[in-house]
């Protein structure tokens, strides 16, 4: 069941449109999103303090950081970044990047 039946623009970053599948009210674990970076766009660096961020990419190609290490990322690779520590984003490709995303605690 969708929490939310339509895509919505990110709250802070600009071409990056997010879906919420699993809200806190539905799971005081976690909640679950899934997320679409057009061509260029990226999450800049950023922490969740009190939550692990964990993604795993659907389709599409880009790179992470996490800290001080940087991963590629495309379809079937997945990483997190632990509680405060800093991390980001970007599409890397021609066509959209499409992740879920996980937050444990929710956010």
């Amino acid at each position: 069941m969708n929490a939310t039946d339509d895509w919505m623009p990110h709250p802070r970053f600009e071409g990056v449109r997010m879906k919420t599948l699993i809200t806190r009210e539905m799971n005081p674990g976690l909640t679950l999103h899934r997320i679409l970076l057009a061509p260029g766009a990226a999450i800049p660096p950023h922490t969740h303090e009190a939550s692990t961020e964990t993604f795993y990419i659907l389709r599409g190609r880009g790179m992470c950081n996490i800290g001080a290490e940087e991963f590629a990322l495309e379809p079937g690779s997945s990483n997190y970044a632990p509680p405060g520590i800093v991390h980001s984003v970007r599409n890397t490709g021609d066509q959209e990047l499409e992740a879920l995303a996980i937050f444990n605690p929710p956010l």
